[in-house]
């Protein structure tokens, strides 16, 4: 596959192009010492199931849409063993999108970790649909009194990931604690780098037994499940102090229409269709919070107390937290994340919820990745939106950051925001829109800093380094365009919609 070149990037297209062949190829969001914005161009499940009380719960993942649910929960252990062979491993399936379940602990039958909203769609083959991808990220630090610096990373990576000249990764990393911002950059740097390699063997090994589906759900989630792991166990080798301090992690993978989703934490990740001329939105990920049932289940089975902060005074205030049988500590809002050793002892894990999604073609358009910064001001519907009206990724990341910082504005503090939003531009609109029916992928760097308000551009080089620059941001405007059977279809939504009914 060839490149679709950005703008300026024509004399630089050769030495891209051997630099993502020759070595994984990785973009480190931004600098430590850059605490600024920085844009990176870069079987159907029976509803009644689920829980009102829990549907409640979920916040503003829920939304308004008349959406049907389905559950699932993610692994909390087990090893790299295929899904099948896991005791108490089983599988749902809805309109696409797949959740594979794990009971380990086993949660009472009524309940599930997890669960999904979507509105069951028209099935739109996928032969001969040509997609064009383009992601952009953005972070800034927040304000008020405890605000010192941002503890917010995010890694984007479009084409050529895992060895698949398709291969893309998105990842938000959310610290927390004295030590969280260190956790979130060590766990930018490792994971996304580990689970490329994993991946490049994984794929290799694939190829060399004739596996007729590489891209199977079941086979990639044990690898990034993994990742999330190994990352932990080497952040404690690496000596940071994790014993109250530790990251959330959203990972995303994208292969050509195949979309893996793992979480551990509150940086919510969402899909965007477009139908009727709305936005439908479809969470792919629910917030890791111990009032979550089965999260609850779990943290008390290993000996935890989930209950709101207790005053002096014997008040209760906030929301459930995470703590020890008999100390009042760590006082966690999460049951899930990469550190925080001491909510580990009680059930507190890094195993990742993990979601599959089949892209449909023309209905899905947009995929978003978010720290808390932006959900707890913003509801699922008001940040689709926003993203719907901007004009491409990069405009889209600096409405949702405005719109957030707006909100947090009435509350004279603002947290941390990190966010990513990728485009997906199909076969018809890539038609309309003049572009040409050859298949190009490139990966195009520049430095951007921050002076006063104006965001200045300069040259870089094409290389990705795995390491960051010091002083400014680096950002990368990224573009992979593919094309499923190696046919280009002129057709439109409609005539694909017929072809499905």
């Amino acid at each position: 596959m060839g490149c679709i070149q950005s703008k300026g990037a024509t004399a630089n297209h050769e030495q891209t192009t051997a630099n993502q062949s020759a070595a994984p190829l990785f973009l480190n969001a931004q600098s430590p010492n850059s605490d600024n914005a920085v844009v990176e161009p870069c079987t159907t499940a029976d509803a009644s199931t689920v829980e009102l009380e829990e549907m409640q719960e979920a916040r503003d993942s829920v939304g308004s849409l008349p959406y049907s649910s389905i559950h699932g929960s993610a692994p909390d252990s087990g090893g790299s063993l295929p899904l099948q062979q896991r005791p108490g491993s089983r599988g749902v399936q809805f309109g696409g999108v797949d959740v594979q379940t794990y009971d380990l602990p086993p949660a009472p039958s009524e309940e599930h970790s997890h669960f999904l909203l979507q509105k069951s769609l028209p099935q739109i083959p996928t032969a001969n649909v040509e997609l064009e991808t383009r992601a952009a990220g953005l972070k800034h630090i927040g304000f008020g009194p405890l605000k010192k610096e941002n503890q917010d990373e995010y890694f984007c990576h479009v084409g050529g990931f895992g060895g698949q000249k398709d291969g893309c990764c998105y990842c938000i990393f959310d610290g927390h604690g004295n030590y969280g911002r260190d956790a979130a950059q060590f766990c930018r740097q490792e994971l996304p780098v580990l689970f490329d390699q994993e991946l490049r063997k994984y794929y290799a090994k694939a190829a060399a037994e004739g596996v007729k589906d590489p891209n199977a759900k079941e086979l990639i989630e044990p690898i990034i499940s993994d990742a999330f792991v190994e990352t932990e166990r080497r952040l404690h080798q690496a000596g940071i102090n994790v014993s109250s301090s530790g990251t959330t992690a959203s990972v995303v993978f994208q292969n050509k229409s195949s979309v893996w989703v793992a979480a551990a934490g509150d940086s919510r990740v969402l899909c965007m269709a477009q139908m009727d001329n709305q936005w439908k939105v479809q969470p792919l990920t629910l917030d890791h919070r111990p009032s979550r049932r089965t999260e609850k289940f779990r943290v008390e089975a290993a000996g935890g107390r989930v209950e709101p902060k207790r005053l002096p005074s014997g008040k209760t205030v906030g929301e459930p937290r995470l703590w020890l049988a008999h100390l009042p500590s760590p006082g966690l809002l999460l049951s899930r994340s990469i550190g925080d050793d001491m909510a580990t002892s009680v059930g507190c894990t890094a195993r990742p919820e993990i979601t599959f999604m089949a892209l449909r073609p023309f209905l899905d358009q947009f995929l978003v990745i978010a720290s808390d910064g932006v959900w707890d001001v913003l509801s699922n519907d008001t940040v689709a939106q926003l993203v719907g009206d901007a004009a491409d990724p990069e405009a889209a990341c600096q409405a949702v950051l405005e719109a957030a910082l707006l909100e947090w504005e009435e509350r004279l503090a603002a947290d941390n925001i990190s966010i990513i939003v990728v485009q997906l531009v199909w076969g018809d609109l890539l038609a309309s829109n003049g572009s040409n029916a050859g298949f190009r992928t490139t990966n195009t760097s520049t430095l951007q800093s921050q002076q006063g308000g104006r965001r200045m551009l300069s040259p870089a080089n094409s290389g990705l380094p795995l390491a960051e620059p010091s002083g400014e941001a680096l950002e990368e405007i990224g573009s992979n365009k593919w094309q499923l059977q190696g046919q280009h279809h002129a057709g439109n939504a409609a005539a694909l919609m017929a072809a499905a009914t």
